[in-house]
């Protein structure tokens, strides 16, 4: 049996207060890796360097090296742009989700399936696709509906990312 779960506090901190410092005092390949994760366009080493504040040189060489390790790939080679390699993060999603316990697995697998058939029961639908984007108004507040429908779709995608992290367990594929 697992230990009871403690109930969260709000933070009394801001995370963000002092962020800009904090990224101004790290190195420039901790400065190039936080760039990298935000590159979901194609991005110029220049731009990169800049937002890094360090030398295209060095911007280079650490974007260089994490397309080496899979987190990049490059675009083009002149001018020399890059983006994020999405398939690495769905692989390190799925690597973490993989290592979860028999007991987490199956409690955080119950809780997306009822958060679900919640939405299911609330919109009359079987996803969230199914509902048509110009009569939000048909469910309610448009702003409320959109972003429960957001929030549908992520839970499936958590759903469908909880199984495939567990190939080898016998799941009812047909609910998500």
């Amino acid at each position: 049996m697992g230990a009871p779960k403690r109930e969260r506090s709000p933070p009394t901190s801001d995370f963000s207060e002092g962020l800009a410092e904090r990224l101004q005092d790290a190195p420039a390949d901790e400065r190039v890796y936080r760039i990298a994760l935000e590159l979901h366009e194609p991005t110029r080493v220049t731009d990169v360097a800049e937002r890094a504040d360090c030398s295209k040189n060095a911007a280079r060489r650490h974007l260089r090296r994490l397309v080496d390790i899979g987190l990049l790939t490059r675009v083009t080679d002149n001018p020399e742009t890059f983006r994020r390699n999405e398939s690495y993060f769905e692989w390190r999603r799925l690597n973490r989700l993989s290592e979860l316990s028999n007991e987490e697995y199956t409690e955080r697998l119950k809780e997306l399936l009822s958060e679900h058939e919640s939405y299911q029961d609330k919109y009359g639908v079987e996803k969230p696709d199914d509902i048509d984007p110009l009569n939000y108004g048909d469910h309610g507040d448009a702003e409320q509906v959109w972003l429960d429908l957001n929030n549908w779709e992520a839970v499936r995608t958590e759903i469908r990312d909880l199984r495939r992290s567990r190939p080898d367990e016998t799941v009812d594929e047909g609910v998500v």
